[in-house]
């Protein structure tokens, strides 16, 4: 990768002292060049994930590699900006960038070296460190939610002839005894031994209260006994190992996703006997597809081996099937039930596709709907289920097809649960499509009249890679062979990749992780150095403004607001709304002007309030400004006692487009300050924005989306802006937060019928 040297180190400062603010705008327009770019490159690395296009290693290796160079260049133009105030940040790439270089070249990651490893870390790249089913079971943990015993895994490092190594026994001695591990009580371990010939497995159930040795010592007992299986010494053989907790339970059981019937269709098998006896399982067969109806065949003159509602049975069948669409084969889970109905997958097993599994295209002249785009390929049935961005997730059944007006990233919960997903409205390249290519769901969006097309709880079969939505359930199709599989080389490696070079683990500013140190991805850099830039811009004072200097914007609304441009932001000799050419920037003034937002009443104080303030009426604005260019803008506000950030870049390229909203403080006391992010949450989730909270903080993004709906939600964050401002001083909780919902949204209503409202 191509890197411009360091700048010569200086005295860390808020601006470099000897630059002119013109140097500095032009040392940021270079750092959002280089952000612009690298979202770019990470949206199209994103979008592999879903199929829709044919990638190979070359592209990875080049993307990655694109997004480190754009990553050092936000570095570089960040410590000159600030006088080399974020020098460590040099540092922190040169650790990310080569982390990003050893996924390339092959070379082990620091995890990688671990000899036990917690489920909840694993990841299906990590099959090859600690065989599939320890790697699978993290998957289905982390990445779908799904219940799975608290336990760990030994890697592959951690064997010799003789079983364990001297290292691989103390770390196994830490593990069984750190209290965080969970394992508590009676726990299995299962060992397994791969060779030329296959796998061979022996398990073995234990009690936490043996001491590490004896563990450690039932371990290579198993170990050489896989081995004898496959007839290979253990030299010959290599051998994963996992400890999971046993949760107690009533029935124990698998079900597999993919049993042949004699009419050559397929359906789920359920087979379960009360937990410790030997008699012989009953079976229960069920439907591929929601709601999972029962079928002909299962065991009812035996009788059940205990009450297992069909409400339980279909929750054990859905996860069943989304753990078949993530892991991308048909599969056999191991499960323990509870006496609530309740289930824990304790195993998993793949199975290997038969011939007659092959995809079945339906018959065309059923569709409902036709049209869309693929925002993840391939094909799953079920019920439908209509949804809109208030519908709470755990009431969506697992295995519906979730239809809905727009893909709304506040639906992402919901895609966790749901064998498709379609949308009238929605851009593949949007969170809620990178959502669904990171699950495997496969996703419709801009699907046409699609609300009306498919009615509620009609069963469906929603065919992405036909760009269509067929009437009936195909309960006897098996994943789609669209795209790699989740095993391909190339898949997996893109998923190491993204995880250092797109993960965005940074979000608080005021967070003490919120430091170069605590960067972890090439996109947790990117971020840091913006804001830090942004940052520095907002700090330009006296002389440095001096040549530079700020317009005073004339707005009809008790603002007294700053505009610095940075290129582009506003006509030659303006000072109006009118002159103001920065898109979001206008976008977000235009709803800060929205008629009926502004209360221009003093604060209503109470006694637990700030009692110094109370005499006189709360101050309009000190110490606002808006960094701008043509497609870019930064605004900071002080609106009596909380401070406002809007950060928002628009662009004819939805990948590069993004809005961050940042609200904190107050004069109230502690639980209205609470009561008013709480209603600033309500908004902000129905608006699609991805937020956050903690106390009186409120954080909330969009990325990926066209800029006419990014200035939509603009002109809505301006409104909320003038809405929310010192209304903190009149509530007192929930129910407040609701009502001042309500209130908004008959605000917003009410300034539709205003002639030049836009929200």
């Amino acid at each position: 990768m191509t890197m411009s040297p360091e700048p010569p180190r200086r005295p860390s400062g808020h601006v470099a002292p000897e630059e002119s603010a013109r140097s500095v705008f032009s040392k940021f327009r270079a750092l959002l060049e280089a952000n612009t770019a690298a979202l770019t490159a990470m949206a199209a690395m994103e979008r592999m994930r879903g199929g829709e296009y044919i990638f190979d290693r070359a592209f990875l290796e080049t993307s990655a590699r694109a997004v480190a160079d754009y990553a050092h260049q936000a570095v570089y133009a960040v410590n000159a900006m600030t006088g080399n105030a974020h020098v460590a940040l040099f540092d922190r790439f040169t650790q990310v960038a080569a982390a990003v270089e050893d996924i390339l070249a092959g070379r082990p990651e620091p995890d990688d070296a671990l000899l036990v490893r917690p489920i909840a870390r694993l990841r299906l790249e990590d099959r090859g460190r600690v065989g599939e089913e320890a790697a699978a079971l993290g998957e289905l943990a982390g990445q779908l939610g799904l219940p799975v015993p608290r336990g760990f895994a030994l890697s592959h490092a951690a064997w010799d002839a003789q079983g364990l190594t001297p290292a691989a026994r103390q770390a196994l001695a830490a593990a069984l005894g750190d209290p965080d591990t969970g394992l508590h009580g009676p726990a299995t371990i299962r060992v397994t031994a791969t060779g030329s010939h296959g796998d061979a497995a022996r398990q073995e159930t234990f009690s936490l209260t043996a001491k590490a040795e004896t563990v450690a010592a039932t371990l290579a007992g198993l170990a050489r006994a896989a081995a004898a299986d496959l007839g290979l010494r253990p030299d010959q053989a290599t051998f994963a190992a996992l400890l999971l907790a046993a949760p107690p339970a009533t029935l124990r059981g698998t079900i597999e996703t993919m049993r042949r019937q004699t009419d050559a269709s397929a359906c789920l098998a359920l087979s379960l006997r009360p937990d410790g006896d030997a008699a012989p399982a009953t079976l229960r067969l069920l439907a591929r597809a929601h709601p999972f109806a029962r079928l002909p065949g299962t065991d009812a003159a035996q009788g059940e081996a205990a009450p297992l509602t069909d409400a339980a049975a279909a929750l054990l069948a859905g996860r069943a099937m989304a753990a078949e669409r993530l892991l991308g084969a048909p599969l056999t889970l191991g499960v323990a039930v509870a006496a609530s109905g309740e289930s824990v997958i304790e195993a998993v097993r793949l199975e290997l596709p038969a011939a007659a599994d092959a995809p079945v295209r339906p018959p065309l002249a059923a569709a409902l709907v036709r049209g869309g785009d693929a925002a993840c390929l391939g094909a799953a049935s079920g019920a439908v289920v209509h949804v809109s961005e208030g519908t709470p997730a755990d009431v969506f059944p697992r295995g519906g097809v979730a239809v809905a007006r727009s893909a709304s990233p506040a639906l992402a919960p919901i895609v966790r649960r749901a064998a498709a997903v379609v949308t009238e409205v929605g851009d593949p390249a949007g969170h809620l499509a990178a959502v669904a290519r990171e699950l495997r769901v496969p996703a419709l969006f801009g699907a046409p009249d699609a609300m009306r097309a498919l009615a509620e709880g009609a069963p469906v079969t929603v065919d992405a890679d036909l760009g269509a939505v067929f009437a009936g359930a195909l309960e006897n199709r098996p994943v789609s062979d669209s795209g790699l599989a989740p095993d391909a080389p190339e898949y997996l490696l893109l998923r190491r990749l993204l995880r250092r070079v797109a993960t965005l683990t940074l979000t608080d500013p005021d967070s003490p992780e919120f430091t170069a140190a605590g960067c972890r991805s090439l996109h947790d850099i990117l971020h840091f150095a913006h804001d830090r830039a942004v940052a520095a811009l907002a700090g330009l004072r006296g002389t440095e403004l001096a040549a530079e200097p700020a317009r005073r914007l004339t707005l009809p609304v008790p603002l007294d607001l700053r505009l610095l441009d940075i290129g582009g932001a506003l006509a030659p000799g303006g000072a109006d709304l009118a002159a103001v050419r920065s898109r979001p920037l206008a976008a977000f003034l235009d709803g800060l002007l929205t008629p009926g937002m502004w209360d221009a009443a003093p604060a209503r104080l109470g006694l637990g309030d700030m009692l110094g303030a109370m005499t006189k009426p709360l101050p309009d604005v000190t110490g606002n400004l808006a960094i701008a260019a043509r497609n870019y803008c930064n605004v900071s506000l002080r609106l009596g006692w909380h401070f406002t950030v809007v950060d928002a870049y628009l662009d004819r390229n939805p990948d590069k487009n993004a809005v961050y909203f940042r609200f904190a403080g107050g004069m109230a006391g502690s639980g209205a300050r609470r009561a008013r992010a709480a209603f600033l949450h309500m908004v902000l989730a129905r608006l699609g924005f991805k937020v956050e909270t903690a106390g009186d903080l409120v954080v909330a993004r969009r990325k990926l989306l066209e800029a006419e709906e990014a200035e939509d939600a603009l002109r809505l964050l301006g409104a909320l802006c003038a809405f929310a401002r010192q209304r903190d001083t009149g509530l007192s909780g929930e129910d407040d937060a609701l009502a001042l919902a309500d209130a908004f949204r008959a605000a917003l209503a009410a300034a539709k019928d205003t002639a030049g409202a836009r929200p």
